[in-house]
């Protein structure tokens, strides 16, 4: 009986016509509308703006296209974390709450001020909560698409292709007497004591002056010696063997009688020191890799849309307000 009941119903028009009708259905509706990110003319000056305000130098059009390229990848990465619900994470609800409470956005509990600052639409445009998100969804697009650690032999490869940038510059540790100011004075100063110069360095460093960073200075490369006490002080130290006094020389500051104590060669810091800091930069470049070719994928999902504007932009001036002003 349940079997002819059950044949019966199976060859039922009015079943037939159900199942098309829902066919119909399918094939016919509407595919969801694509997410459309829009980048204005007004965004993009906005951009420019930040970025001379960052760097002092207004961005050219290449920077310009960059910094557009940068503003739509986090578009996406945060919506993608709203469509996953990471607004719901208890960090964002929290700021929200801070964020309604600083607004005295109403007298009501924490509850209360995340509901009225969810309504201003705090939670899409708060700067933290927007970083805190993109954040959040690179982290969960790396652990969802890990990447391998280099080898052994690829570590090596990129320190061979790599390795200026771990040359060491030469380094010299010198002992100095000062005779301050550049007048005539401090030169026959420094020249009558290189002619009898006593017989230890500190009865030699008593006969000059006082001197602000000292009389030894430890091991500095010529840039920092030329920080210190002047570029051609330091292009002539550099020069200098150890075991003998070099003098006068004069730096930003006066003459000096310069005693080298010892000198290092330039030389590359060898593989087993930068092994470690290499593989960690193949790793990050790998991982950055993966997520530009992630959210390209992402972006196949969204309408981009940018305002056909000249991305040159010209320098802006601001005030300068580390001048005392009086009214």
């Amino acid at each position: 009986m349940i079997r002819r009941m059950g044949k019966r119903l199976l060859l039922s028009p009015l079943l037939h016509c159900l199942w098309l009708g829902m066919i119909l259905l399918w094939v016919t509706a509407e595919p969801e509308p694509a997410p459309v990110i829009s980048i204005n003319e007004q965004q993009i000056k906005d951009l420019q703006v930040q970025w001379q305000l960052q760097t002092g130098r207004a961005p050219d059009a290449q920077r310009t296209a960059m910094l557009i390229d940068v503003s739509i990848e986090n578009e996406i990465l945060f919506q993608e974390a709203m469509s996953r619900h990471f607004d719901q994470l208890p960090v964002v609800k929290n700021r929200l709450q801070q964020l309604g409470g600083f607004l005295k956005l109403t007298d009501g509990d924490a509850d209360a001020r995340e509901r009225e600052a969810l309504k201003l639409g705090l939670d899409k445009t708060d700067p933290l909560i927007r970083r805190y998100l993109v954040s959040s969804m690179k982290e969960v697009i790396s652990a969802e698409s890990p990447v391998e650690g280099p080898d052994q032999a690829t570590v090596e490869a990129y320190y061979q292709e790599h390795k200026e940038h771990y040359r060491q510059s030469g380094v010299t540790k010198i002992s100095h007497v000062y005779f301050g100011g550049f007048e005539q004075e401090s030169m026959d100063r420094a020249n009558n004591l290189l002619a009898e110069m006593p017989e230890t360095l500190e009865q030699a460093i008593r006969s000059g002056d006082p001197f602000f960073n000292g009389h030894q200075l430890p091991f500095l490369n010529e840039q920092q010696f030329s920080k210190r006490l002047g570029a051609d002080f330091a292009h002539q130290v550099m020069t200098l063997k150890s075991g003998q006094w070099y003098g006068p020389i004069a730096s930003s500051y006066g003459y000096h009688l310069v005693w080298v104590n010892e000198t290092q060669q330039d030389h590359y810091r060898p593989l087993k020191e930068v092994a470690d800091n290499i593989r960690s930069t193949i790793l990050r470049d790998r991982r950055q890799a993966m997520l530009r070719r992630e959210v390209e994928e992402l972006k196949e999902n969204y309408i981009i849309e940018v305002a056909d504007v000249g991305l040159e932009a010209s320098a802006m001036s601001f005030p300068d307000f580390s001048k005392e002003r009086t009214l």
